[in-house]
């Protein structure tokens, strides 16, 4: 058993799909089915500051994405938005028999998309938290903040460093940056930390929580998730247009929106996506979709663990319209 915040307690166990194992939390049978998916180099128990209200209205399912937390890692050809789709749809027809409300963030938002899209017998409300849709693609990936960290996976695979992939990240992703002047300091004294903590997750504890919480699924994430990402191998197979119009039940897609210039817009001086989707991303995805409510939240990308109150009200929401 893991113990979330408030002591809420989630049974963890282990499920075979095409002989991958993947890690499955399990909440008490308090209602229908819910299934949480975290996003990319995360793990299911950064969901814990939505969990002491989610578990006592619903069967709370919490699955690691395979490349992640205690899932198995894949083949690097095997990381496609189709593929580990198939592997998850396959997780969820195993744990529960009825459609689940569904709710993905990040990159687990793009894969919630697809099981929806390929798989609508699974599901009866989709919940998309920030999912970087039409933007993470290729060759627009490459000029947005999660492209940083495709580029770095990318890298370290190819070069195959000795360090860990969370220290490799730590030299090469400028991290800090939001910092301004401190972000060097910061830089070297998380390195100094993480070298006298091997194999743990960066703790910072002069820091808001948010940042540990980056960093606590980045030790056991396979950098060949994001590298699929950046050479544009995750999208073969899948276009987010198409998907978008092929779901069939009530959806609503939260849009973050915590970084605009004095012109109102996503993007830094040098074009670069300083959020999951600008506002045209957004209003492009809500258009798409059959039946599709927008909910805009000034605040930063992590929404379930910075504003769980606006989350689990967004969650409410939906699971009225699927009622």
């Amino acid at each position: 058993m893991s113990r979330g915040a408030r002591g809420v307690l989630m049974g963890e166990r282990h499920i075979t799909v095409d002989e991958y194992t993947l890690n499955v939390a399990e909440g008490p049978d308090n209602g229908p089915p819910l299934v949480l998916l975290h996003g990319q180099a995360a793990r299911w128990q950064d969901h814990r500051r939505v969990l002491p209200d989610l578990v006592v209205r619903y069967r709370v399912i919490a699955i690691d994405v395979p490349g992640h937390g205690g899932s198995d890692n894949l083949p690097a050809d095997e990381y496609t938005c189709v593929g580990v789709a198939a592997l998850l749809a396959a997780a969820i027809e195993q744990v529960t028999d009825d459609p689940v409300l569904l709710a993905g963030h990040s990159s687990g938002g793009v894969l919630a998309l697809a099981i929806a899209a390929a798989y609508p017998h699974l599901v009866r409300g989709l919940l998309l938290e920030d999912p970087p849709l039409f933007s993470s693609a290729m060759p627009r990936g490459d000029s947005t903040t999660g492209g940083v960290l495709h580029r770095i996976a990318e890298a370290y695979v190819r070069e195959q460093p000795e360090a860990e992939f969370q220290r490799y990240y730590l030299e090469h992703a400028d991290y800090f940056s939001f910092f301004g002047k401190a972000a060097a300091r910061l830089t070297r004294w998380a390195l100094r930390w993480v070298d006298r903590h091997p194999g743990r997750p960066l703790r910072i504890w002069f820091l808001p929580r948010a940042v540990d919480v980056w960093f606590e699924g980045m030790v056991e994430y396979d950098p060949a998730f994001g590298r699929a990402w950046q050479v544009g191998a995750w999208y073969d197979g899948f276009d987010t247009e198409a998907a978008l119009r092929a779901v069939s039940v009530p959806t609503t897609l939260i849009h973050t929106r915590w970084w605009y210039d004095k012109n109102g817009t996503s993007y830094d001086a040098d074009g670069v996506l300083k959020a999951a989707m600008d506002v045209d991303d957004a209003s492009r995805a809500i258009s798409s979709l059959p039946d599709a409510e927008l909910v805009t939240i000034s605040g930063g990308h992590l929404v379930h663990f910075e504003r769980p109150r606006d989350y689990v009200a967004a969650l409410e929401g939906l699971a009225k319209r699927c009622r």
